[in-house]
């Protein structure tokens, strides 16, 4: 027979989880299915190699534009720059994630299923007050997905604003030449500056120029999958884990209380707090090996992509106002991209920080040995926080955050002054 808790978990996993959902769906776009019990996996393989052969001709025509203009300016080619590194990052993330498929899958399900709760046996417990207990820890999840679905949503609209841009720029474009400009030709210009290589066979063309513009109009959104899809998986796990140590905290503080935890019951009520301990130390494990590589990738490039978009804004100062609103949504969106790891990083580790506190200042001085001996063993085991690094060699955090803005910064002022040069 289910415990009232379980039963409670599966509850929470049938409400609508919006944040999760989109994640879901962008990745799937990319041909990669993290949620396989809710959608077959039958074309993925298709879906990721029409999608590598389209990511790779755009790449393949940004850098002939580089190339073309490569004793020009810088100025002239940095948005080829930023989309092509964009777009190959977006690359990378998908064949990481497919490769560890199976591994992101399951932390996907064990996350939206609360399967780390599951089977604890807490509520199979003697206690006076389960259903007290019982609203309070559903109290604290279910916020915690409010809190999720918030910040997925908000990193939602901030990224579809350069998509938006991008998609609307040559219709916008078209308009302001033929009906407002008044030009003699007006012609329907490319999303974004690229060279695609065509045949010119008489008076055909193939890839026909159609072809050619909606080829470079999909650049956007692929970039928008990546980014959005696999930068939220981590804001999705890493909140539901700093969720899932709070609820430890609040079962902790109460490990000796006398209105919830009766005295004979305190030795098991206590053990069961060590398995979720356990469970959730495993739980992070998974997330720090699936996420280490890829984050160090992601603030690699993020910090490359600031510094350009600096120099840019510098051009654009001296150049006109025009674009600036565009390269300031641009720079909001990657530096976001990175403040969101740090950020939801920084929330776990803060939440461990207060656990060994908690571990601590719960009253056990005045308990039983067995209970004594296991409060000690906690706290050497807590008193290692959860972190989350970056490739193995340091951890992700507030001050991690402000070394990348700090490297992107004198990354720029090397790029204009060699440019100057």
């Amino acid at each position: 027979m289910q415990d009232q808790l379980d039963l409670e978990l599966e509850r929470i996993d049938m409400l609508p989880k919006l944040g999760l959902l989109w994640v879901e769906y962008s990745a799937y776009a990319l041909g990669v299915n993290i949620a396989p019990r809710k959608r077959s996996s039958k074309y993925c393989r298709i879906t990721r190699i029409g999608v590598l052969i389209v990511n790779l001709s755009i790449i393949y025509s940004l850098v002939a534009f580089i190339m073309e203009n490569y004793m020009i300016s810088f100025e002239t080619y940095v948005e080829a720059v930023l989309l092509t590194f964009q777009l190959s990052v977006g690359v990378v993330k998908m064949f990481h994630f497919q490769n560890q498929v199976e591994s992101c899958s399951h932390l996907v399900f064990s996350t939206e299923t609360g399967r780390v709760l599951k089977l604890l046996g807490l509520f199979r417990l003697e206690l006076p007050k389960k259903k007290e207990l019982l609203s309070s820890v559903s109290l604290i999840l279910l916020t915690n997905w409010m809190i999720i679905d918030r910040q997925v949503m908000f990193f939602f609209k901030i990224v579809c604003m350069p998509v938006l841009y991008y998609c609307v720029r040559p219709y916008f474009q078209y308009i302001f030449d033929c009906y407002i400009k008044d030009n003699d030709t007006c012609e329907m210009t490319l999303t974004y500056p690229a060279i695609v290589p065509y045949l010119q066979l008489g008076k055909f063309e193939f890839p026909s120029y159609v072809i050619r513009f909606f080829l470079l109009q999909s650049g956007p959104l692929w970039c928008f999958f990546a980014v959005f899809g696999f930068n939220s998986l981590f804001v999705v796990l890493t909140r539901y884990e700093s969720g899932l140590i709070k609820v430890l905290r609040f079962l902790v503080q109460n490990s000796t209380s006398d209105i919830l935890v009766p005295k004979d019951q305190r030795v098991k009520y206590l053990q069961c707090c060590v398995r979720l301990f356990a469970r959730i130390s495993s739980h992070h494990n998974q997330i720090e090996n699936l996420f280490k590589y890829i984050i160090l990738v992601q603030c690699s490039v993020s910090s490359i992509l600031i510094c350009m978009l600096l120099y840019k804004i510098s051009t654009v100062l001296e150049v006109g106002w025009v674009w600036m609103g565009m390269i300031m949504v641009y720079f909001v969106t990657i530096a976001l991209e990175i403040t969101l790891y740090n950020v939801s990083a920084q929330k776990v580790e803060s939440q461990s920080e207060l656990l060994f506190y908690d571990w601590y200042n719960c009253s056990w001085y005045n308990e039983s040995r067995e209970f004594k001996f296991m409060i000690k063993m906690m706290l050497l085991f807590s008193r290692r926080t959860f972190v989350l690094s970056v490739g193995g060699f340091t951890s992700l955090s507030h001050k991690f955050l402000v070394q990348v803005f700090r490297l992107s910064a004198n990354f720029f002022l090397l790029l204009r002054n060699m440019n100057n040069k």
